[in-house]
């Protein structure tokens, strides 16, 4: 039977709370060393991705240029953005390296503001990253609630396992062992959420300053610097692990991490301005009542009535050849590019540039160390998007969100009112443990509302139009 989570409940961090749709998007559209938006012109660059989206994807983007696509690998026709996440390989010990499939594709998050902001749909430009490609550790000395600090929280993975006891919603910040991911029976979900705050310009140097997580990562209050509100986007990829579960070795990003802390995603716009805007003004794309279905895209009227959702076949014929002219499914001996194993991008000195398309020597350089500044990102003038006002019930915010200040700014305080005296606690301990509880009673609470709804939803089974018969192994 199907159960409805308490709204009393979930008002209580989210006043004014609204629903989603989830956008599937089938196989890759093609797995290459591409990053138009890190090293935009480069062929092959630092490492392999797997992309989904218009099949317009090439070394640089733009949105006119995503608009000539034919077709998409994503569920709605109007949507010619791009997404892309690093590829994972599995390293067996007699060295050999095979490339990891995806499986079911990729769900794309669409999640509106729930506090009753204003939310602006992304303008033409407009491109971002999450996640650090070269992070190996979780930072401790990083301040919590900080922009650094929700960098690396908004990285998370889950063992699926559809016959046992399903793990709360981005259970692990560290990749499982290869022991654990004996029990990922049916795929390992590496998710990761993209900030929402803007500060109006379309791009930066590192493609992620001029954007900045709220206090509460899909919810809360932006900071001063960053006082616009987008859409909240997020990624959920499934990877097939379950086939090298006896065979010996461990399982690597293509960054060349083996702890899973380099995780992250890539976007950039080609989305139907006025379909885009159409939907976030349609109140049949963000029904009131959260349940199990929530965030069902047949049901947006918007979409619907435009013809405007394919299904897996369509979205999976959809493909282009690597641009840089190899396949990178493996064997290898190494990774592709310059990315050791356990290490960070560039250990590796002046290498020569293995498993890619033959390019001039000053590419090489480029591939073997870091990206010249002349490849960045210029950040265009302020643009003027059409403002899209989500319909909510506009309560005012709990003071819950009010009372912990977690906005990234310099020394925090937690202004409410201690029931015990804290006065010789040190004060980075109380913002840990504050932060600590909000998060774990907000997860709590979306992942009953979003993922399971007191009833598990499998992966494969969350859009109702790709459910299929039971599985074997």
């Amino acid at each position: 039977m199907k159960t409805v989570l308490s709204l009393a409940a979930f008002m209580l961090l989210n006043p004014g709370v609204q629903a989603f749709w989830r956008m599937q998007c089938g196989s890759p559209l093609v797995t290459d060393m591409i990053d138009p938006l890190v090293q935009p012109g480069v062929s092959p660059a630092k490492h392999v991705h797997n992309i989904m989206g218009g099949d317009a994807f090439d070394k640089t983007t733009s949105w006119d240029r995503l608009q000539e696509s034919t077709c998409t690998s994503c569920e709605v026709k109007g949507d010619k953005s791009i997404y892309w996440v690093p590829t994972l390989y599995f390293k067996k010990a007699n060295g050999e390296i095979l490339q990891v499939n995806q499986k079911d594709g990729m769900l794309v998050y669409y999640i509106p503001e729930r506090g009753g902001d204003k939310v602006e749909i992304f303008p033409k430009g407009f491109g971002m990253m999450a996640g650090n490609p070269k992070l190996r550790a979780f930072d401790e000395s990083n301040e919590p609630g900080s922009e650094d600090y929700m960098r690396q929280m908004a990285i998370g993975y889950n063992c699926l396992n559809y016959g046992g006891t399903p793990e709360a919603f981005a259970a692990r910040r560290k990749m499982p062992t290869k022991e654990d991911m004996k029990n990922c029976v049916d795929g390992l979900r590496a998710d990761i959420t993209f900030p929402s705050c803007w500060n109006g310009e379309l791009g930066s140097e590192d493609h992620r300053s001029h954007m900045a997580y709220p206090s509460f990562m899909e919810d809360g209050e932006c900071p001063d610097s960053h006082p616009r509100r987008l859409i909240t986007l997020k990624f959920e990829t499934l990877f097939d692990v379950a086939k090298f579960s006896d065979v010996d070795g461990e399982f690597i990003w293509s960054t060349g991490d083996d702890s899973g802390y380099s995780y992250h995603g890539d976007f950039f716009n080609g989305w139907d301005t006025e379909l885009l805007e159409a939907a976030y003004k349609d109140e049949s794309c963000v029904p009131p009542v959260i349940t199990s279905d929530g965030g069902d895209i047949t049901k947006c009227n918007t979409f619907t009535s435009r013809n405007q959702l394919q299904g897996p076949q369509e979205m999976n014929s959809c493909k282009i050849e690597p641009i840089t002219k190899k396949t990178y499914d493996g064997p290898f001996e190494k990774l592709p590019g310059c990315n050791p194993i356990g290490g960070a991008a560039g250990d590796c000195g002046n290498i020569v540039v293995e498993n890619a398309v033959a390019a001039p020597s000053s590419v090489v350089q480029v591939i073997a160390h870091e990206a010249p500044k002349s490849s960045k990102t210029t950040p265009s003038p302020t643009p003027t998007p059409t403002p899209t006002t989500i319909s909510t019930t506009t309560k005012k915010k709990e003071q819950t969100s009010k009372k912990v200040e977690v906005a990234p700014a310099p020394k925090p305080e937690v202004t409410a009112n201690p029931v015990l005296n804290v006065g010789s606690v040190p004060e980075k301990k109380i913002k840990e443990v504050v932060v600590t509880v909000v998060e774990t009673i907000y997860k709590t609470v979306y992942n009953q509302a979003v993922e399971t709804a007191t009833e598990y939803v499998p992966h494969y089974a969350r859009h109702r139009r790709f459910r299929r018969g039971p599985r074997h192994h």
